[in-house]
């Protein structure tokens, strides 16, 4: 199984091949992730891995298409990032982005939700509508796994367990009082 550590900076696990924008020791590739193509074969890593990087680039949409061109079709896809209610999203100057949970619905399709009353009084406010479309060229993954993650203290008072049954209720209305730490996604590469 050859896996790929994006941005693995000088903690890269040994056996992986790893990229950095930085020359830290064990560094196999040293590369702006920014810059694409990342001088990388098509279909060739059965694991991506994406600790704490994807915060930091100019362009998610180019970044993950790399990472789908990268990985081997059905191919496995791990990013970590902190949760937009985690104040290191924003005290990190080289963050450019705070991202929400469901902001990987847009390269997945989503998840079925309810309509809610907000939903209904827009319908009949406005009379122009929009769709939100995947653009022709953004890569298509699957959701495997996604959840939020916290504190000890919160996950003793059942924030987990809230926020993975009820993840819009919980971003809406709880994350400003009880922030989350990080994000955590699987996601399956679809080349079909």
């Amino acid at each position: 199984m050859k896996v790929l550590d994006l941005g693995c900076g000088a903690r890269k696990v040994p056996g992986v091949f790893g990229v950095d924008a930085y020359p830290y020791p064990g560094v196999d590739l040293v590369h702006n992730l920014d810059a694409a193509p990342w001088p990388l074969a098509d279909n060739e890593y059965d694991l991506i891995v994406i600790r704490h990087v994807i915060e930091h680039v100019a362009d998610m949409v180019a970044f993950l298409r790399e990472v789908h061109r990268v990985a081997k079709p059905g191919g496995l896809v791990e990013i970590v990032t902190p949760h937009y209610s985690n104040r290191s999203a924003y005290a990190d100057p080289t963050h450019r982005r705070a991202l929400s949970a469901r902001v990987f619905d847009f390269f997945t399709g989503g998840e079925p939700r309810p309509m809610d009353r907000f939903a209904i009084a827009r319908h009949w406010l406005f009379e122009h509508r929009f769709v939100l479309e995947r653009l022709p060229d953004a890569p298509r993954f699957s959701l495997l796994r996604r959840r939020v993650t916290f504190s000890r203290i919160y996950r003793w008072l059942g924030l987990d367990w809230l926020a993975r049954r009820h993840l819009d209720f919980y971003e809406f209305y709880l994350a400003w009082i009880f922030p989350a730490r990080d994000i955590e996604v699987a996601l399956r590469v679809d080349k079909g």
